[in-house]
C-alpha cells in the first residue's frame, strides 16, 4: 500500500542516500568478454574501462578485433546496468516504491 510518509522520509534523506548509492555503484565492477574470452574488458561502476585484454592472435584482423572490443564493452555495460537496477530495486523496496 502506498504510504505518503515513506515518500516524505525518502525525500528527507535523499542527499545522503544519493551519496551512498553513488559510492556503492562506483565500487561495482563488471567484466565483459567476446570471442570466447579472446577480448575481455573490465569496467567500473562509473562506466570507465579499467583494463582491456586482447588475445594476440587477433592483432592481424583489425575489423574482427574492433567488433569483439565493441561486443565486450557492451557486455560489461549491460552487466553494470543490471547490477545497478538490482541494487536500486533492493534499496528502494524498503520504502514501498
Amino acid at each position: 500500500m502506498f504510504d505518503p510518509k515513506k515518500i516524505f522520509d525518502l525525500m528527507k534523506n535523499a542527499g545522503e542516500m544519493q551519496k551512498n548509492i553513488q559510492e556503492k555503484l562506483k565500487s561495482q565492477k563488471a567484466q565483459g568478454s567476446a570471442g570466447g574470452d579472446m577480448v575481455k574488458v573490465l569496467m567500473n561502476g562509473s562506466f570507465e574501462i579499467e583494463s582491456i585484454e586482447i588475445d594476440e592472435s587477433l592483432l592481424n584482423d583489425k575489423a574482427f578485433l574492433q567488433d569483439l572490443v565493441k561486443s565486450a564493452v557492451n557486455h560489461a555495460t549491460s552487466q553494470l546496468r543490471e547490477s545497478m537496477i538490482d541494487y536500486l530495486k533492493s534499496f528502494t523496496s524498503g520504502f514501498g516504491l
